[in-house]
């Protein structure tokens, strides 16, 4: 492994198309210019929204477009800085493009509250006499549900105007692991291993025990070095959450966020929540079970650094060997139930329209993710190693933007978007059924052992690593409504007493390095976030057998789901699917999923 590149020197088929958001900078700052100026565009209708549908119709909306412009000024620098994090100039950009959305913001905060001022008889006359106004009535009705929860135009417009500042604990976060953290290099037989953010995954698959061993020891005390600084900016996120639920009236921090999305009204039980953490406790033999063969088939030990928190664990077989091209090509066939309205716009955004930043070079960050807006491809950041866990990665990712694709093309601005809570069941869902085709077709016990490594790391990550951190998050901020602070040796400490019980007794623990993972989630800067990747997997495997079991019912019923956006709520979406999120079996049958794949372990590994 040599040298990373600089983000320069990257082949432009490895980098997305961002030229498609702005030919350069200087066309990108001629937006962000017009953007600000649209401050001044939606303030005039402030007052004035009950005088007529036209009039409500027009304010609503001017105050859309021209938040989506300036979001898409937002994303370019955004984009920009995740691929090269230590360039001072994406730094200040997006301080900027940051800037203007919060302006925006804070000038639109009049909206919500005087639409529900007006009276309900008048909205449904509006809505009769203004067809176009009526798109927006699942909208209205979901405000009405919070309605307790809105304050007056003045609070408002200063929550609105605190959301800049309260958001820049993430921010602080970001800069401080992805700019300034610095890891030792693994040295193996004379040569150095550049340890990153964008190399970490593949070392921590490497063949050499030593090589796995030094990375997970370099990477984690990269962040123990900012171990105080991360704690303060974590109860700093916490706390500014807190704090807004209790402006808005909520019982708790957890009420609001179950209750919240970025568009309508999650609308989520809180039995979803407490049914999904009782069930995977109910579960941990499961996981138990599982270690205990790794162990075994480890040769007898099982360290920290064999089952990382941050990535899959360790494999017991070499990954088969597979370049960018040719996991596409896979992906593209396992995704065939679905049909060619599915394949056909995924296929267009590998080959052509280059949805898909992969390259490494210096100072991209870590991880991978799904981006963009009505209008602009549903580009995807990841860093490609040649092997079936980048595959799996490239497909979860594209199972994102295949959802926000069929969204942004079926819904109005103000559905363009789908909540958190469904977001991981497309992205699982094409783990699922790619894995699945390579099952059936695997040639080889070592081959099926490979595709069932991926898998078991997939579930992991979703029905381990996240209700594990979703337990801990919990905790965190009862601890802070409680008027209690977040230090980092407690956070270190409780993390690895969690895990600890997660691995029940058969992992060797490091506990300060493990205990060290939170610092490794950024999920933990969006409040009761992690718990829904379980949920999501759980409802994603039953959904995937489902079409490949029914067929072409099932399909055209998952492609409505994927079209329905914030146009309804999430479970009433999951329903078009075929799946009901209220009870518990959903987790259950994710469980199921996983007890027969360590069945399947234990026979082929004895």
């Amino acid at each position: 492994m040599s040298a990373l590149p600089k983000r320069t020197e990257l082949p432009r088929e490895q980098t997305w198309n961002l030229e498609a958001l702005f030919a350069s900078e200087a066309e990108w700052r001629t937006a962000l210019e017009e953007a600000a100026r649209a401050v001044e565009e939606v303030k005039p209708f402030a007052g004035r929204l009950g005088e007529s549908p036209q009039l409500l119709l027009q304010a609503l909306q001017t105050y859309e477009t021209r938040m989506l412009q300036a979001m898409k000024v937002f994303q370019y620098a955004s984009l920009n800085l995740a691929t090269d994090g230590a360039n001072p100039a994406f730094t200040r950009m997006v301080g900027e493009a940051r800037a203007v959305v919060t302006r925006l913001a804070a000038a639109g905060a009049y909206l919500e509250p005087e639409i529900l001022s007006i009276p309900a008889e008048t909205l449904e006359r509006f809505m009769q006499s203004e067809p176009a106004l009526a798109v927006y009535r699942h909208y209205f009705e979901a405000l009405q549900t919070r309605q307790p929860h809105v304050r007056s135009e003045e609070v408002e417009a200063v929550l609105a105007a605190v959301s800049d500042p309260l958001g820049g604990h993430a921010a602080t976060a970001y800069a401080a692991t992805n700019a300034d953290m610095q890891f030792r290099p693994v040295t193996q037989e004379g040569e150095h291993l550049p340890v990153s953010h964008s190399t970490i995954g593949e070392l921590l698959v490497h063949p050499s025990p030593a090589v796995r061993k030094a990375a997970w020891e370099s990477y984690a005390d990269g962040h123990l070095a900012f171990k105080n600084t991360l704690a303060a900016t974590l109860q700093g996120s916490v706390k500014s959450f807190a704090f807004q639920a209790r402006t808005r009236s909520y019982k708790s921090s957890l009420e609001m966020a179950l209750a919240v999305s970025r568009t309508c009204g999650d609308n989520i039980p809180r039995a979803v929540y407490d049914n999904l953490l009782a069930t995977f406790q109910a579960n941990l033999p499961t996981w138990h079970r599982f270690w205990r063969i790794r162990k075994k088939a480890m040769g007898g030990q099982l360290h920290s650094y064999d089952v990382p928190i941050y990535d899959a664990p360790a494999p017991l077989v070499p990954s088969p060997k597979i370049t960018f091209w040719e996991a596409a090509e896979t992906i593209c066939r396992g995704m065939e139930p679905l049909g060619q309205e599915y394949v056909e716009p995924m296929r267009r955004g590998l080959f052509e329209e280059r949805w898909v930043d992969w390259g490494q070079n210096q100072g991209k960050r870590a991880g991978a993710f799904s981006s963009g807006l009505k209008g602009t491809f549903p580009y995807i950041f990841m860093s490609w190693s040649d092997d079936l866990f980048s595959m799996s990665t490239l497909a979860h990712e594209l199972g994102h933007s295949m959802h926000s694709y069929f969204t942004r093309k079926t819904q109005p601005i103000i559905y363009a978007r789908y909540s958190l809570f469904i977001a991981e069941v497309a992205s699982n869902f094409n783990q699922a059924l790619v894995r699945a085709m390579l099952l059936r077709e695997a040639q080889t016990p070592e081959y099926k052992l490979a595709v069932l490594e991926e898998a078991f790391a997939n579930f992991h990550r979703y029905l381990f690593v996240m209700p594990t951190l979703a337990r801990f998050e919990q905790e965190l901020y009862t601890r802070i409504e409680k008027g209690g602070a977040l230090t980092a040796p407690f956070l270190i400490e409780r993390l690895a007493e969690l895990f600890a019980e997660g691995y029940g007794g058969e992992v060797e623990l490091d506990k300060e390095r493990l205990g060290a993972g939170w610092m490794h989630f950024s999920h933990l800067y969006s409040p009761f976030y992690v718990y829904q990747y379980a949920t999501g997997i759980a409802a994603a495997n039953a959904l995937a057998r489902d079409v490949l079991e029914q067929g072409e019912p099932a399909a055209r019923r998952y492609l409505d789901f994927l079209k329905a956006g914030d146009s309804v709520y999430p479970l009433d979406a999951l329903k078009i699917a075929g799946i009901d999120m209220h009870s518990p079996e959903p987790v259950e049958r994710g469980f199921e999923v996983l007890k027969s794949m360590v069945d399947e372990l234990e026979q082929l590994v004895g």
